[in-house]
C-alpha cells in the first residue's frame, strides 16, 4: 500500500512537471509521455507505447466454436506503411464460486510492416495459436483460443504499436489460415522441463503423461511426418514418422535431394528393414550382407527322426535314381527353389544333418556288410591255406 502510495504520489508531480505529455484521464487512465492513455497507465517514451493492464472487452464462449485475438493487422497486397506490433503479455482467467479456476497466458512477440510478417507466440494453461485472418475486410495476425471452458477478463500489458487488441468470434471471420512462425526462439543454459536437476544435460524431459498399458511416460511427441535431425559434417542424419512406419535416415546436409533410408519399421505389423523397405511374413529384412559373431536360430523340430526305427531309408541305388532324375538330393531344395524362395537358414541346416545322418546310416549299414565280407575273405584264405 505505502508503495502504490508512492507512485501515486509521483504520478501527481511528474503531471503537474509537465502537463503537456502526462494527464490523468476521468476515467481513472493514467498517460506518461502521451495525453491519450489507453489503459490504467500508459507510458511513451521514444515514440513507443507501453500499456499496464490494458482492458481487452469480451469473453470466449464454453465450448462453442473458436474465439480470436486481434493482434495488428498484416500484409494484404497492400504495403503497410506504418509499423505494426505487439510485444507483450496477453492474459485471461475464469475463477469464482461454482467454477474451477482456469487461466490463459500469452507472451505474444509479432510484427509487421510493408510486405512482412513475423512473430513467435509461448502459451501457457491453455493451446493456442498464430493465424491470419480476415475480419471487416481488413487482414490480421491473430491468437486463436481453442474450444474450452468460457475466459474472461482479458488484458494486455507490454509494447504496442497500431494493435487491435480485440475479441472477436469464428463468425464474424473469414480465411483463417495457420501462421508458421520462424523467427527463432533461444535459451542460454540448461532447461529442465517436467523435472528438476543441475547440469545433467542442455534437455532434461522427465514427468510426462502415462502413455501405453506399458507405463512409459510420454516425453516428446512430434506432429505427423515429423522428424529429428542430427548434422553430421558431410551428412545429416534423421529419425522421424511417415504414414504408419518409423525411419532411421540420411541426407544432403543442405536438406536438398532424397532420403537414404537405413532403418523401417513398419508400425502396422511390426516388420522391420535395415538398408530396405519392410516385406511381409518377415519381421526382418536386410538388403546387403550381415556379419555376426554368433547366431542362434530357435528350431521347432531337428533331424533326429532319422535314426527312429520306423524312418524309411533310401537305399543307396534309389537315391542314385532320384538324382538322376531331379539333379539334386531327396528332400534338398532344388536350384531352381533356391533362386525363387531363397533359403531358410534354420530349415537348410536341419535338413544338411538329415543328409549327413542317413550318410551315417549307409556307412554303418556298408561297415557291418564289409565286417561279414571280411569274415568270409578270411575263411576263404584258411580254408585255401589248408590245401
Amino acid at each position: 500500500m505505502k508503495s502504490i502510495l508512492t507512485l501515486f504520489i509521483l504520478l501527481l508531480f511528474a503531471a503537474a512537471g509537465n502537463s503537456q505529455t502526462n494527464f490523468v484521464k476521468d476515467t481513472g487512465y493514467v498517460g506518461i509521455g502521451t495525453i491519450s492513455p489507453g489503459s490504467r497507465l500508459h507510458i511513451v517514451d521514444n515514440t513507443r507505447s507501453y500499456y499496464v493492464n490494458r482492458g481487452i472487452p469480451g469473453y470466449t464462449r464454453d465450448g462453442d466454436g473458436l474465439d480470436y485475438i486481434l493482434l495488428h493487422e498484416i500484409y494484404d497486397g497492400i504495403n503497410l506503411t506504418t509499423e505494426h506490433f505487439v510485444m507483450g503479455l496477453i492474459t485471461g482467467i475464469r475463477g469464482g464460486a461454482g467454477a474451477y479456476n482456469r487461466k490463459l497466458t500469452l507472451q505474444v512477440n509479432t510484427a509487421s510492416a510493408y510486405n512482412s510478417t513475423s512473430g513467435s507466440l509461448l502459451t501457457y494453461n491453455e493451446i493456442s495459436r498464430l493465424v491470419t485472418l480476415v475480419y471487416n475486410s481488413k487482414k490480421y495476425l491473430a491468437v486463436q483460443i481453442s474450444r474450452q471452458a468460457t475466459l474472461f477478463y482479458f488484458s494486455f500489458t507490454g509494447y504496442a504499436t497500431n494493435a487491435a487488441l480485440q475479441l472477436v468470434r469464428d463468425n464474424t471471420v473469414t480465411d483463417v489460415v495457420e501462421f508458421k512462425p520462424t523467427d527463432p526462439i533461444g535459451i542460454m543454459g540448461d532447461l529442465s522441463l517436467g523435472t528438476y536437476s543441475r547440469n545433467l544435460a542442455k534437455l532434461e524431459i522427465g514427468n510426462g503423461p502415462v502413455w501405453t498399458t506399458n507405463n512409459w511416460n510420454k516425453a516428446i511427441r512430434l506432429s505427423y511426418d515429423g522428424a529429428i535431425e542430427f548434422p553430421g559434417t558431410t551428412k545429416t542424419f534423421g529419425m522421424g514418422t511417415k504414414e504408419s512406419s518409423f525411419y532411421f535416415f540420411s541426407g544432403n546436409t543442405d536438406g536438398t535431394g532424397a532420403a537414404d533410408y537405413y532403418m523401417v519399421a513398419d508400425g502396422t505389423s511390426g516388420n522391420v528393414a535395415i538398408g530396405g523397405r519392410p516385406v511381409s511374413n518377415y519381421k526382418l529384412v536386410v538388403d546387403g550382407s550381415l556379419g555376426a559373431r554368433k547366431v542362434k536360430i530357435q528350431q521347432g523340430t531337428w533331424s533326429d527322426y532319422v535314426f527312429h526305427e520306423n524312418y524309411k531309408l533310401l537305399s543307396l541305388p534309389e537315391t542314385e535314381e532320384f538324382i538322376k532324375s531331379n539333379k539334386h538330393l531327396p528332400d534338398v531344395p532344388s536350384e531352381a527353389e533356391v533362386k525363387r524362395e531363397g533359403v531358410d537358414v534354420g530349415e537348410m541346416n536341419k535338413i544338411l544333418l538329415q543328409k549327413i545322418e542317413e550318410l551315417t546310416l549307409h556307412i554303418i549299414k556298408l561297415n557291418k556288410d564289409l565286417s561279414i565280407l571280411n569274415v568270409k575273405v578270411a575263411t576263404l584264405q584258411e580254408q585255401l591255406e589248408k590245401k
